[in-house]
C-alpha cells in the first residue's frame, strides 16, 4: 500500500486521523494493510467512495471498520456499487461505530426497505447527525438501474421518492431523533468539518 502510493520518507510517523482514498483503485490487500496498521484505531474520517464493494473489497472493509469503530466520526462510501446484501453484511459493524456522525451512501443501489432497516438500526448511534442516502432503486422508472451501474441514468419517480422520504421522516419523528438529518442531496455537506458535525 505505502510502497505504491507514498515514498518511505513521507510515511507519517503519527497515526492519521483523516484518510481520503476515493476513486483510487484499492485492492483487498490495501484495506487489509490499513486495518492492521497503527492508523486504523485513530481514524476519524474515512472516504472510500468510488470503490467496488460488491466484489472482494467488502470483507476487508468490514474488518477495517471494526478497527476504526471506536474513533470513526465520518464515513463516505458513495458510489461503491453496494446493493442491499452488501449493506446488510456491513450493518453489524456500522452499529459498532458508536461515535459516527456522518454516513455517506449516495449512488449505491439500495432499496427503500434496506434504507429503512439502516435507519432503524442506526438510531441507537447517539452522535449520528447526517446520513446522505441514495435514491432508492424501487423509486426509479421504468425499472431500477442494475447493481453494476456507477451513475444512475433512469429517471426517478418523484411520487415514489416523496413517499420514501416521508416514511424516513416519519420514522425519525417517531424515534424522537429530530437531530438526525436524512437527505438524498449529496451536495452542500462536503465542506462540513467532521469534527464539528
Amino acid at each position: 500500500f505505502y510502497d505504491s502510493l507514498i515514498p518511505c520518507s513521507m510515511i507519517p510517523k503519527a497515526p492519521l486521523e483523516s484518510l481520503e482514498l476515493a476513486f483510487c483503485s484499492l485492492v483487498p490487500a490495501d484495506l487489509a494493510f490499513l486495518s492492521q496498521s497503527f492508523h486504523a484505531p485513530a481514524l476519524k474520517r474515512l472516504d472510500l467512495s468510488g470503490h467496488d464493494f460488491s466484489q472482494g473489497l467488502l470483507e476487508p472493509l468490514r474488518l477495517l471498520l471494526e478497527e476504526t469503530s471506536a474513533s470513526l466520526l465520518h464515513l463516505d462510501l458513495m458510489e461503491c456499487r453496494m446493493a442491499d446484501s452488501h449493506l446488510d453484511a456491513l450493518l453489524p459493524t456500522l452499529r459498532r461505530c458508536s461515535r459516527l456522525r456522518f454516513l455517506g451512501l449516495y449512488g449505491n443501489s439500495l432499496s427503500t426497505a434496506a434504507l429503512k432497516d439502516l435507519l432503524q438500526k442506526t438510531l441507537e448511534l447517539p452522535d449520528l447527525h447526517l446520513v446522505v442516502y441514495p435514491f432508492p432503486v424501487d423509486c426509479y422508472k421504468p425499472e431500477p438501474p442494475p447493481e453494476s451501474a456507477w451513475n444512475f441514468e433512469e429517471p426517478v419517480d418523484e411520487e415514489l421518492l416523496a413517499v420514501a422520504d416521508a416514511e424516513f421522516s416519519q420514522m425519525l419523528a417517531n424515534s424522537g431523533r429530530t437531530d438526525l438529518v436524512w437527505t438524498s442531496n449529496p451536495y452542500g455537506h462536503g465542506a462540513l468539518d467532521f469534527f464539528s458535525l
